[in-house]
């Protein structure tokens, strides 16, 4: 298991006060010295522009800092996802999150899709044949489901359900029902948590959600998966969260 940083995803940049730089500093120090980090490039236009308008693209760009840190951010996507199709689990440990930026329009907190900018990418450059997206954050992932709308090489799936048995049973389902597929990808959200928003899960329910992942990729596609942060606002617990998660993800090889 790779983590995927750069340190410039602490930046201050315009947003709201609830995705603060705090985020990933929590969740940095609780991983450090557990896996190995390594360094993205930022996105390219062109990456950017195989999922987004040149419009919403300009937006962005008008306020350079915010523009820099999306462009690492969507990188830090890249990053993981090439990773993965090489057969090395990968977490994505960037800011901002991006599930909720559509084609044209962002919101959320959201500014480029990172998860549809990298898993489209491996699809054009014929790195994957057929990705399955789980999305288990608190808020339907509506911009990744927007742009793969209609596809038959990505299948998005958002674990959508309020009672905790249930939420569990919706990932185990995504990953029985949406076979095949040679690659998976996990937009990870940790605002389900029993004191963050969501108030559904307990903190071990995150490793359980990556063992079961863990074991189903072993069975199909051996280390070809990756996670990027979405949302998750409960600093005191956020970084044991994503440990939890990693730690299933990682148990049955990577």
């Amino acid at each position: 298991m790779k983590v995927v940083y750069h340190p410039l995803y602490a930046t201050d940049y315009p947003t709201a006060s609830v995705e603060s730089p705090e985020r990933v500093e929590v969740i940095r120090r609780e991983l450090e010295g557990r896996f190995p980090f390594l360094e993205p490039e930022p996105a390219r236009e062109e990456d950017v522009l195989l999922v987004h308008t040149r419009r919403l693209l300009e937006e962005v760009k008008a306020t350079a800092d915010l523009y820099q840190v999306a462009l690492l951010a969507a990188g830090g996507a890249i990053k993981a996802a090439e990773l993965a199709a090489g057969g090395e689990m990968a977490f994505g440990l960037i800011r901002p999150p991006g599930h909720h930026a559509s084609p044209d329009h962002h919101w959320g907190f959201c500014f480029f899709n990172n998860m549809a900018i990298a898993v489209e990418r491996l699809i054009r450059r014929g790195k994957a044949e057929r990705v399955l997206v789980i999305d288990i954050d608190l808020h339907y992932g509506d911009g990744t489901a927007n742009f793969f709308s209609g596809r038959e090489d990505v299948v998005v799936v958002n674990v959508q359900e309020e009672d905790r048995g249930r939420f569990l049973e919706g990932v185990e389902e995504a990953l029985e029902g949406s076979f095949p597929y040679d690659l998976v990808a996990l937009s990870a959200g940790f605002d389900r948590y029993r004191l963050d928003w969501g108030g559904t899960l307990e903190g071990e329910d995150f490793r359980a959600i990556g063992e079961m992942v863990s074991r189903r990729v072993r069975e199909v596609c051996p280390g070809r998966v990756f996670a990027l942060l979405e949302g998750g606002y409960y600093l005191p617990d956020l970084g044991q969260n994503v440990l939890r998660f990693l730690e299933g993800l990682s148990s049955y090889g990577g």
